[in-house]
């Protein structure tokens, strides 16, 4: 994994092989951190390098609502303009944070391939199954 970026809150780390960027963030939710590191993810992404991310927020508390509008304005359309096609989230079992998840997964619904998962276990191997499908469909 390369590290793509890192602050007090969280970090981005890329898998060059899977095309895959993982990002994680580590205690109450903050909006300011949030996009100074989705901020540094977007130049990266417009290389076209990844196709598939996995959000852990398995130990984030709080909701991130604040950034809702990034997500929803800037964030997903530079993303999924520049080749993102499957995003995971898997959320820790803080209300707050799994009830912004579930509406971040309203706004971006029909435009990206996006689930929400309650470990980080169910978002790894969901993913994966999707790095498979489209290996085999780029393979034929």
């Amino acid at each position: 994994m390369e590290l793509i970026y890192e602050n007090e809150y969280g970090k981005a780390e890329y898998d060059s092989t899977n095309k895959l960027l993982k990002t994680q963030y580590i205690g109450v939710a903050r909006t300011e951190p949030i996009l100074d590191l989705l901020r540094k993810v977007i130049p990266f992404a417009e290389k076209g390098k990844i196709r598939h991310m996995i959000a852990n927020l398995t130990e984030m508390r709080g909701s991130f609502a604040g950034a809702m509008n990034f997500f929803e304005t800037e964030f997903y359309p530079h993303m999924i303009g520049n080749g993102l096609e499957t995003y995971a989230m898997a959320f820790s079992h803080d209300e707050m944070t799994k009830f912004a998840a579930l509406q971040l997964n309203l706004k971006v619904m029909g435009k990206l391939d996006w689930h929400a998962f309650p470990s980080l276990d169910e978002a790894e191997i969901w993913t994966s199954t999707k790095i498979q499908q489209r290996a085999r469909v780029n393979y034929l």
